[in-house]
């Protein structure tokens, strides 16, 4: 007994002072992650004269629509990978170049000389808009989330730092909420409405914390595999892979290249028609001038094993041939856990129904930091009852 009341004391003193140094950063980290878990379809709402397209007739050549991209940008600024989505969604061409350590400063903007997305009408070849994705709204929420809006060596860890205190704070919170018999377990899951205020920002607390726990410890855990490369390491071998799993490759030995066509359609034709239309997204990488692998991938709708279907293609830059592939059934499972991080850390690996568990998860670990200092303040400055300041009278008059 004297053991356990000692581990709840070494709890409470933890979980207070690592709240308190913590509480800011994950109520930001929290907050934005409740964008986060509906980016995508914010981001269409928002800028649907940029993604929505109709269908007017057969698209347009790849490699036309590349050119396009590329003059709308600048030859000096190469279009280094697009993708497609659905027939009536627009393509989007990409570029980025990181800047040199020279030009680097704390803030997250330093880290590239340009980051574009070009939208384009497949059909017509009209160009839809630019951005510049460095200071896209739901860009700049994803980094503020991931990094605090610093540079990644410096925000991922700070971020990371934070997070993996969270867990402690979850651990010993739990340990704190853990009842003595049922009466009190009834109390540690239920609000009490019309108490006073400092009851109910205590009981909110208290229960909503212990709700939200297992969703919050699924959410932070999959979150640092961003911020440390030796716990995303870790999850991989918790995976059954000893290693991550490396996705680059070298394009075979040939003694000539095959001139007699535009290689990009031929790997464009060849994997649309290895998908058909059962696809979600397919992405090209392109090689810059060194290289001659294009890496394709292709997320398709249906998931035949509750991981993220996506599988890599790999094709000769030079012939337009396929030289090599990992398909999704023949992934390790911890490349398939990898593919599937972000979709489990936003929710959105089974659609609504998750993606509401998450932003809901979300906004209440928003709200702990914030109850909980509320909490700490309280009995900071309680005022003392009447009982306590008529014996503290008495006492001063015995004194006098």
């Amino acid at each position: 007994m004297m053991i356990w009341k000692n581990v709840k004391k070494v709890a409470a003193w933890l979980h207070l002072w690592v709240g308190l140094v913590t509480g800011i950063i994950v109520v930001i980290v929290s907050i934005t992650g409740c964008i986060q878990v509906f980016d995508e379809e914010l981001f269409d709402l928002v800028h649907k004269d940029l993604v929505e397209v109709k269908r007017t007739g057969p698209a347009r050549p790849v490699s036309e629509l590349l050119r396009i991209a590329q003059n709308a940008v600048g030859e000096s600024q190469p279009i280094n990978s697009f993708k497609i989505g659905g027939k009536e969604d627009s393509y989007v061409f990409s570029n980025f170049k990181v800047n040199d350590k020279k030009h680097l400063t704390l803030s997250y903007f330093s880290q590239f000389k340009y980051k574009n997305d070009v939208y384009i009408n497949q059909y017509t070849g009209q160009v839809l808009g630019v951005i510049d994705s460095r200071y896209e709204f739901f860009n700049v929420v994803e980094q503020l989330h991931r990094q605090l809006l610093l540079i990644k060596p410096v925000g991922s860890v700070v971020v990371g730092g934070c997070i993996l205190l969270f867990l402690l704070m979850m651990i010993t919170g739990f340990l704190l909420w853990l009842p003595k018999n049922y009466r009190q377990f009834k109390q540690n899951i239920t609000v009490k409405w019309s108490a006073r205020y400092k009851r109910v920002n205590y009981d909110l607390h208290n229960s909503l914390g212990f709700y939200v726990l297992p969703i919050a410890i699924i959410i932070a855990i999959t979150g640092l595999t961003w911020s440390f490369k030796w716990w995303e390491k870790g999850l991989y071998q918790a995976f059954g892979s000893s290693k991550k799993v490396e996705l680059t490759r070298k394009a075979p030995i040939i003694s000539t290249a095959d001139t007699t066509g535009n290689n990009i359609d031929r790997i464009f034709d060849s994997m649309q028609a290895n998908v058909f239309n059962n696809y979600r997204v397919i992405g090209f990488n392109l090689p810059d001038k060194k290289e001659n692998v294009i890496m394709t991938y292709v997320y398709l709708k249906n998931r035949t094993d509750g991981w993220r279907n996506m599988s890599y293609y790999y094709y000769d830059a030079r012939t337009g041939k396929l030289f090599d592939k990992m398909e999704h059934a023949k992934k390790p499972l911890g490349l398939k856990w990898r593919n599937s991080n972000k979709d489990i850390h936003t929710g959105r690996i089974y659609g609504l129904p998750t993606q509401l568990l998450a932003f809901f998860a979300s906004f209440i670990c928003a709200s702990l930091p914030i109850t909980g200092f509320l909490i700490w303040w309280g009995k900071r400055n309680k005022k003392p009852t009447k009982r306590r300041r008529r014996a503290s009278v008495m006492s001063e008059h015995a004194l006098n």
